[in-house]
């Protein structure tokens, strides 16, 4: 399903994830490459924690795994700061 879904995107996506009323981390999608841009730190690992709760500690790698097949990297950025996963 998240194959058919990225084949069917290409150029530019772009949306912000708020928590509340604040944003927490901006998702960007440029052709083959998924950038993840914190702008609240704090916001960003509350919305991890509650992830990785309701997924009961289970990290999904099966999707990390699917989209890096698929040919797209991920780059995680705050601030001046960047990894890729």
């Amino acid at each position: 399903m998240l194959e058919n879904i990225l084949k069917t995107l290409y150029g530019r996506v772009h949306f912000i994830v708020y928590i509340g009323d604040s944003p927490a981390f901006e998702l960007k999608l440029k052709e083959k490459e998924i950038i993840v841009e914190i702008l609240n730190p704090v916001l960003a690992i509350e919305f991890g924690i509650e992830e990785f709760i309701k997924n009961r500690g289970k990290i999904n790698s099966r999707l990390l795994e699917t989209v890096r097949k698929l040919g797209y990297r991920i780059k995680v950025k705050y601030k001046m700061f960047s990894i890729e996963i």
